[in-house]
């Protein structure tokens, strides 16, 4: 039997003075453990997901997000077909040929969400995917990350294990800063190979995946307390049984960017100048004079996009990443970003199941037999699992799981979910 059990421990306040000292951050810092649930081996090595937005709405999307979000969605067919593309140059990834992406049966938010479904008939245990390690973001990407690796590294060992969300998110910003750089380049008509940042930028390992992930508000129909305003957080949530965990853990993201800024800032300053500019811009100097105190000061500053890149990359990680077994032999898990399986919507009667194989793979196989044209659903925990309660459920993955009224309504008629109630007199 497979146990669920949520890990959202922070890190020990003498090890957050190092963590901050070290990189530059306030010394108040409080870095949360977002892996919210680790998965207890059994003997099939089953696997679960720490899970993600249904179709269930909460706050009302601005007129912004909409647009944004119905921009996106008129690129998704393109992008889910490179994502396709990309992870089947993997020789040991597979997916079904009946296995396709569109939007769901579920819906979402105003611009719905997308989910994977059965293009033709599916027999129990038929294989649908296998996803290699190799095709999954893990903590290994951020520790060996040419340009920002041994600063991660530093920072772990100061930090401890609860930093392990935090490099990941770190690591999924700068990738997702510097896919950003690229495709502006491109648009201004720069070439792949016209110089070594342009082929450095075209080759980003990850890029067909991470332009499936919501790095902002309603694209796939993702919601998030990170993605509100203060004042929102406020009105709607104070008093709530949701409200201290939803501050906190905005604190926290905000503090992680903070020290997140001083390794990321370098790297994308300089993918963001364009080879030759700088040295004309700075004018002349004598030798003794020095330009040190102009670049501490850049450096000091929170680079441009910085706070949204890091905060979508916390929304991704909570709501989306998978734990697994790492692939040693000392028993141990560690959280995955799982390309192509992270697609399939919340059911608490799940068609579809997973296991860990010997190689680390991921394979999906049908629990039952599966209709043409009917949506493969995973389930991300037991909707009567009393180990989370939906509020923090909400907090942590952006949805209520099993509740089809809109999370708006829900706060807004103070809901027993999210309003304690006070016992008649």
């Amino acid at each position: 039997m497979t146990a669920w059990r949520p890990l959202a421990a922070l890190l020990p306040l003498s090890q957050l003075f190092l963590f901050a000292n070290a990189f530059g951050g306030p010394p108040s810092l409080r870095v949360v453990q977002t892996s919210t649930r680790r998965i207890a081996s059994a003997v099939g090595r089953n696997h679960q997901p720490n899970g993600r937005l249904t179709s269930v709405a909460t706050i009302q999307l601005s007129a912004a997000a909409e647009e944004a979000a119905r921009a996106a969605k008129a690129k998704s067919t393109d992008k889910y077909a490179a994502l396709i593309q990309w992870f089947l140059t993997n020789e040991n990834s597979f997916i079904s040929d009946k296995v396709e992406i569109r939007p769901s049966s579920r819906g979402g938010l105003a611009t719905g969400g997308y989910g994977t479904f059965a293009s033709d008939d599916v027999t129990e245990g038929e294989l649908l995917l296998r996803i290699p390690r190799d095709c999954c973001v893990t903590l290994d990407d951020a520790l060996n990350d040419m340009e920002c690796g041994p600063a991660f590294q530093k920072l772990m060992e100061q930090a401890g294990p609860g930093s392990d969300t935090v490099l990941m998110a770190g690591y999924l910003a700068k990738e997702y800063l510097l896919m950003q750089e690229y495709d502006r380049r491109v648009s201004a008509g720069e070439k792949d190979d016209e110089n070594s940042e342009m082929r450095r930028l075209s080759r980003i390992k990850f890029a067909p995946y991470f332009r499936t992930l919501p790095w902002k508000r309603g694209v796939n129909a993702q919601e998030h307390v990170l993605f509100w305003e203060d004042g929102d957080v406020d009105s709607l949530l104070k008093g709530s049984l949701a409200y201290d965990d939803a501050v906190e853990t905005r604190a926290s993201v905000k503090l992680a960017t903070g020290i997140l800024n001083g390794i990321l800032g370098p790297v994308i300053r300089k993918a963001r100048t364009v080879e030759g500019k700088k040295e004309e811009e700075s004018g002349f100097r004598f030798p003794w004079q020095s330009n040190e105190e102009e670049e501490q000061t850049n450096e000091a500053e929170v680079l441009d996009g910085l706070e949204e890149a890091v905060r979508g990359a916390f929304v991704i990680c909570l709501s989306r990443a998978f734990a697994a077994p790492s692939g040693a032999d000392d028993g141990k898990e560690e959280d995955r970003l799982e390309p192509v399986l992270d697609m399939l919507q919340h059911s608490n009667t799940p068609n579809v199941s997973h296991k860990c194989a010997d190689d680390g793979s991921i394979e999906v196989t049908a629990k039952g037999s599966i209709k043409s044209g009917e949506e493969l659903f995973n389930q991300y925990r037991g909707e009567e699992d009393a180990n989370m309660p939906y509020h923090k459920f909400f907090t942590r993955f952006g949805f209520v799981p099993g509740v089809t009224e809109p999370v708006a309504n829900l706060i807004a008629e103070r809901s027993t979910i999210f309003f304690p109630q006070r016992a008649a007199v």
